[in-house]
């Protein structure tokens, strides 16, 4: 059930207008809603679950972590108490908790034992300075109400009542003190006298019966005037006392016995659970805190939890308030909040824990466990204490309730087929019920299809409905039949393949009025342009031979081209010889791009020139990014990126960014960590993720340096990026119309026209490679006056009959560090 509603509700000189709403049955007794109000100009989204119990199969109930020093998530909790005939449909946060010893903060009882006796307050500006609880009584009713905690104790014969537990003792007041308190001293000042009584036979903190006795030995006595406090014993409690009430342990000694009760009031005896908090915020069905109104605590906006009942005690609400998330829900002070209880029909409420704690969770419709509703300010879930849960004890039922859906969405042309899945089946108490497919049942209703095979088969145009049947549950789901279509497209709006490749062919189409149609694909027809391969069950297979054309996809009226291309070669991204669509962007360095025709260009006049600076930044990862401003779109399916790069021998890595057909971003690398170390040109290429969806776009090229100790300065030339499709070898040069012939020990002498640096003269900076770019080790000496150089063939010799050529970078540096104006290249042949 959802529903949509506007009222305005005039509570304590404050308007409340929900803004929308939003409302689920979750169980045979529990409705959730969720709606966001609007209070003096404050937006605030608030959920709550409202339990009817008087629905026999709807309880609520506390849910204890375990062990009790624990924290779990309101969701963990509720998914661990789930089980046949006791599902948790949904819950809240509840107990103040202490984030060092993780226990609740308060009184916890069930079945009138003590599961965890907490503190209570003794400042009026604290939540808990009036005891009160929520819990379920004697009657199975919901009950919000202050409590009395009878604590006495007895020795020599003589019984006496405390004034409290675990707070602050105030004059002419005895307390008693123990594990649960917040200290391990009691922190009383001199002025009173304590007793510690250890050797207790039973925990006091929990596993007490309301009522039972315990009974343990004087084993100190901290006197009057002592400036040190009483230590809080692990198997015991201590008895402070001041002023007249010193009288009522007065005449211990070490040694005696004395025993412990602890009693509630008749309202709370005999109650499922107890679970203490405070301040209370509505009571007699009035706006009324038991709480300085003027504490932080109360004016402070925030995100808040609540319990609330009516005035028969059979409808109990949870509620929560977001907060602290400006634009969302900005979160209600207590007045507020207590305020909008009212207007829901609290009787009494109840303020639990808040802030980041404060969380809802409910079964969704169709789920078998409940999640997180509402939205915590620290933007997830916390882990806390105890929880209010509201529970289902109903049987599993009969198939009542069903959600079903149209497989695959859109309008069903003449022919085609249709599948239907049932999304979730729910029982009469709205539980998930197990979905056997094969009892699914399928019928037409409009003359517009028939059933075959479980699938809708559409025969006529028209509107109709489909009616999905399982067991007594039922829905019904329109279908539109149409016998036109509007237009056809392809899922890859080109194609490139290697010769003999393959590609699947997916067409879809819209209707006449633009919506998404399902039609039978297979009776498609395909018509291939030009001698570039086949189509064989709407797979195009390419021919063997390099060519270009189209396949033309008709169905009906309608026709969609698609162009193709057939080639083993590398297919151009960007010639790297303009800065169109070229930026630079940088991390702990700087960068700059120009064209250049200095080099021996690989592609159409000009490389582009990369100078880069990683040497004045901070520590860390310093990159320098070619960004294509508009990612650089790559048909069909390369494995590869290639790239003709004049090195600098600078060490360092050479990367790309390319993206998949759902954007997902993957970083390729052109060179391995540090292995940028070469000089002059040598092609590149980085291997594409064989996973990737395809099409995928280039959309960065960038160099990068991790090691604070090799950050420097230079740059490098790029040239012919490219996609490679096949296994293609890149030539370094193509052969020389007129190559010097020369034997297969040829010796060649460099000259220079000033002194070179030893350093800089050597077989990287000068080499020679074959044409397929492989060098061959040679040997490079410089002469003893640095204007020549002498460069030996390999020891082996050349290989007759192939072409090499002598390469002499830029970077054969001369004595005062001047680069060559560029590359000197000599093309020879081996004969």
């Amino acid at each position: 059930m959802l529903y949509s509603l506007i009222v305005t509700v005039f509570v304590f000189g404050s308007f409340i207008v929900p803004e929308s709403v939003f409302a689920q049955q979750i169980s045979s007794g529990v409705n959730h809603q969720k709606e966001s109000v609007n209070i003096s100009g404050n937006t605030h989204v608030v959920n709550t679950l409202t339990m009817n119990l008087s629905d026999p199969y709807t309880k609520v109930e506390v849910g204890l972590p375990n062990p009790i020093n624990s924290l779990s998530t309101v969701s963990g909790m509720a998914k661990r108490n789930t089980y046949e005939s006791h599902k948790v449909v949904g819950g809240v946060n509840a107990s103040f908790f202490h984030w060092d010893s993780r226990l609740p903060a308060y009184l916890l009882a069930k079945d009138d034992k003590i599961v965890n006796l907490g503190a209570v307050s003794s400042s009026y500006t604290d939540f808990m300075y009036a005891p009160a609880a929520f819990g379920i009584n004697a009657k199975g009713q919901g009950q919000i109400d202050r409590y009395n905690m009878g604590i006495t104790i007895s020795h020599h014969n003589q019984t006496f009542t405390l004034s409290g537990l675990n707070r602050s003792r105030e004059v002419n007041e005895s307390i008693l003190f123990t594990q649960s308190y917040k200290f391990d001293h009691t922190r009383m000042n001199p002025f009173g006298m304590e007793v510690v009584v250890t050797g207790v036979n039973k925990s006091v903190d929990y596993d007490l019966k309301f009522g039972e006795k315990v009974t343990g030995k004087v084993s100190s006595i901290r006197p009057y005037g002592q400036s040190t406090s009483a230590t809080i014993p692990k198997d015991g409690f201590v008895l402070s006392a001041h002023g007249e009430d010193i009288d009522k342990i007065r005449d211990l000694k070490i040694g005696d016995d004395v025993s412990l009760s602890l009693n509630v009031n008749d309202k709370w005896k005999d109650s499922e659970f107890m679970l203490a908090s405070g301040p209370l915020l509505v009571q007699n069905g009035h706006a009324k805190l038991s709480i300085d109104p003027t504490s932080p605590r109360v004016t402070e906006r925030a995100p808040h939890t609540a319990v609330a009942v009516d005035s028969t005690g059979n409808r109990v609400f949870f509620v929560t308030v977001d907060g602290r998330q400006p634009g969302y829900s900005t979160g209600m002070n207590l007045k507020e909040f207590a305020n909008y209880l009212v207007s829901l029909g609290a009787n009494y409420a109840l303020n639990l824990d808040g802030g980041g704690s404060t969380t809802m969770v409910t079964r969704k419709v169709g789920d078998e466990f409940a999640s997180l509703t509402n939205s915590p300010s620290d933007g997830f879930e916390r882990s806390v204490s105890a929880i209010l849960q509201a529970v289902s004890t109903a049987p599993q039922g009969n198939p009542t309730i069903m959600k079903a859906h149209q497989v695959k969405e859109g309008l069903i042309g003449l022919g085609a087929s249709a599948d239907f899945k049932i999304d979730y089946i729910l029982d009469q108490y709205y539980n998930r019920l197990t979905i056997d497919e094969s009892k699914m049942e399928l019928s037409v209703e409009g003359n517009i299809g028939e059933i075959e095979n479980g699938k809708f088969v559409g025969t006529k145009a028209g509107k109709g409905y489909v009616v999905v049947r399982y067991g007594n549950a039922s829905t019904k789901l329109p279908v539109t039949v149409v016998d036109e279509v509007g237009r056809l497209s392809v899922k890859v709006n080109s194609i490139r393949l290697i010769p003999g490749d393959r590609q699947k062919l997916d067409v879809n189409a819209v209707s006449t009025s633009g919506q998404p149609l399902i039609f039978d694909d297979s009776k498609v027809q395909w018509t291939v342009e030009g001698n570039i391969g086949k189509v064989e069950n709407s797979v195009f297979i390419a021919g063997d031979k390099e060519s270009s054309g189209k396949l033309i996809a008709t169905f009906g009226s309608q026709s969609v081209e698609v162009p193709v291309r057939v080639s083993p070669h590398p297919e151009i991204l960007h010639s790297l010889n303009n800065l169109t669509n070229l930026s630079t962007e940088n991390i702990r360095a700087t960068s700059k791009l120009k064209t250049d025709t200095v080099l021996q260009e690989k592609e159409n006049g000009a490389s582009l020139k990369f100078r880069y600076n990683f040497s004045e930044t901070q520590s860390g990862v310093a990159a320098s990014y070619i960004n294509f401003k508009d990612p650089l779109k790559i048909s069909g399916k390369p494995t590869k990126i290639g790239m003709w790069v004049y090195g600098d021998g600078e060490g360092h890595w050479l990367r790309g960014k390319v993206k998949d057909a759902s954007a997902k971003e993957h970083t390729i690398d052109f060179t391995g960590y540090g292995d940028l170390n070469w000089f002059g040109w040598k092609y590149v290429e980085a291997q594409v993720p064989s996973q990737i969806a395809y099409p995928i776009t280039l959309s960065q090229v960038y160099l990068a340096e991790p090691d604070d100790s090799n950050k420097g300065s230079g740059f490098i030339y790029l040239d012919k990026l490219q996609a490679v499709y096949s296994n293609m070898k890149e030539e370094a040069f193509s052969s020389s119309d007129n190559p010097k012939i020369v034997d297969d020990h040829k010796k060649w002498t460099v000259k220079f026209n000033i002194p070179m640096s030893k350093t800089w003269i050597n077989n990287q900076t000068i080499y020679v490679e074959d044409q397929m770019g492989v060098r061959v080790p040679v040997k490079v000496t410089l002469s003893d006056n640095g204007k020549s150089a002498e460069v030996l063939a390999p020891v082996a010799g050349y290989v007759t009959g192939k072409e090499y050529r002598l390469v002499v970078t830029r970077y054969a540096k001369s004595t005062k560090n001047l680069l060559m104006d560029k590359d000197s290249i000599t093309p020879f042949k081996i004969k």
